[in-house]
Parts: structure tokens; sequence; C-alpha cells
């Protein structure tokens, strides 16, 4: 009884003790820094990419970056049943980046990404499943600008 007792307590101190966790992007391992941010475009992405994008401001980094983002967001409708209704629709987010660096070079980038979607006769849960799939874009764009700028 002892054994098995001193035995769990010593596999759970392994466990919780080594685990060696660390985030992949941690402000520890960026390279750079953003100086200035300039957001355009959709409300609800400009809110998603911004609030992962501020974890990088002002940060002793060796590269300064001025950002200047314009989004867009559409929805449209990729076809259609017989009677001419709804059938998938289609999200695309774009995101065009212009980088500026503390020597003046300047880059340019368009991240862009889409999803498609079957339409529902429950509206209410169709924006709903609308929205988290906009948030899910754009923080896969905010992951893909993050890595871009790392790379710079």
């Amino acid at each position: 009884m002892i054994k098995k007792n001193l035995i769990k307590i010593l596999m759970m101190l392994i466990f919780l003790s080594s685990c060696g966790y660390s985030p992949i992007f941690s402000k520890k391992n960026s390279n750079f820094s953003i100086n200035e941010m300039i957001i355009s475009g959709d409300k609800t992405v400009n809110k998603i990419i911004n609030s992962k994008l501020n974890n990088y401001k002002n940060l002793e980094g060796k590269n300064l970056f001025s950002l200047n983002i314009n989004n867009t967001l559409k929805k449209s409708i990729s076809s259609k049943d017989s009677k001419g209704n709804p059938k998938t629709y289609r999200i695309n987010i774009s995101s065009e980046v212009f980088v500026k660096d503390s020597n003046g070079k300047k880059k340019e980038k368009i991240f862009s990404k889409s999803f498609d979607y079957k339409n529902d006769d429950d509206k209410f849960g169709l924006k709903k499943y609308e929205n988290t799939t906009t948030k899910n874009l754009a923080e896969k764009i905010s992951i893909e600008i993050i890595n871009f700028l790392q790379s710079i």
C-alpha cells in the first residue's frame, strides 16, 4: 500500500516537473519589435490581428518595424442549389502588409485565407459559425505575419 502511494507520488512529480512546455511565439524568442502599427479595414479582423501583434510592440528587439496593415473580409456565395438558393458560402480574409524597417527598407506581402461552409436554416447558428471561422482565419493570418516578420 505504501509502495503504491510512493510510486504514484513519484510519477506525479516526474510528469509535473519535467513537462518542458514553452510557447512557440514567446516574446523572448523574437528578433524584432513593432515600433508603429496602423491597421485599417474590417473592424473584426483588425481587433484580432491587433491583439496578436500588440505582444510584439516596443520590445527590445534587433529589428524595429513600422507596419501598415489593410484587412478585407469578403463573404460570398460559392454555390447555389437548383432553386437558386445559396448552398455554400465562402469567407475570404486578405491582409496586405507593408513593412518598413529602421533602415528605411520597405517590403510588402499579401496574406490570404479562405474557408467554404454549408448554408444552414438556423441563421443564428450560422452567424455564430461565421464569427468563429472569421476569428480562426484572422488568427492564422496573424501567425503568418509574425513568421514573416521573424524571417526578415
